[in-house]
């Protein structure tokens, strides 16, 4: 009788766990990696994952998620010149999660979007902004995982890109 007991007792923990886990997080991050796999080489591809992303973490409660389908779409909003479709999607992040992998790469958009608008002060705003935020991620470095890595990897190429600097040693300099 005591098997039978520890049966139920591991099939109700199981259930639990199971009914607990955010079993969406897999899905949209798929979803959002083939968006950014398709940067630079197919901007509706790029639309076309990461709305599907974006709705699928709404319906799931999923922030984090929705930031980087945002980030994706304003990737290819800044890309078509949709510069207020842009500044719409990147202004909802900051409304959506606190991740700051997700907010870097938000800020660092809107750099993009503030150059060709001739919006010195708000580059400048903003890049001090993607510094402080890089600055909170590097101190945790070492605990992201291997998707959060290239994510950064991307955010640190694109922020290098943005400000004309060179990188060195983890910081960003003239």
């Amino acid at each position: 009788m005591k098997s039978g007991n520890a049966f139920s007792w591991l099939s109700l923990l199981l259930f639990l766990f199971l009914s607990c886990t955010d079993r969406t997080a897999p899905d949209v991050d798929r979803l959002n990696a083939q968006s950014y796999d398709s940067h630079y080489r197919n901007l509706d591809s790029v639309a076309t994952y990461a709305r599907q992303a974006f709705m699928l973490a709404k319906q799931r409660g999923y922030g984090d998620g929705q930031a980087e389908a945002l980030n994706n779409l304003a990737f290819v909003d800044i890309a078509t010149m949709h510069y207020d479709d842009a500044r719409q999607h990147l202004d909802s992040i900051f409304l959506i999660t606190d991740n700051q992998l997700e907010l870097l790469v938000a800020y660092i958009q809107q750099m993009r979007l503030c150059q060709p608008q001739s919006l010195n002060r708000d580059v400048y705003d903003c890049r001090e902004h993607a510094q402080r935020a890089l600055n909170r991620i590097n101190e945790e470095r070492s605990l992201l995982s291997e998707r959060q890595l290239s994510r950064l990897v991307y955010a640190e190429i694109q922020m290098s890109a943005a400000c004309g600097y060179r990188h060195g040693e983890g910081d960003y300099f003239l």
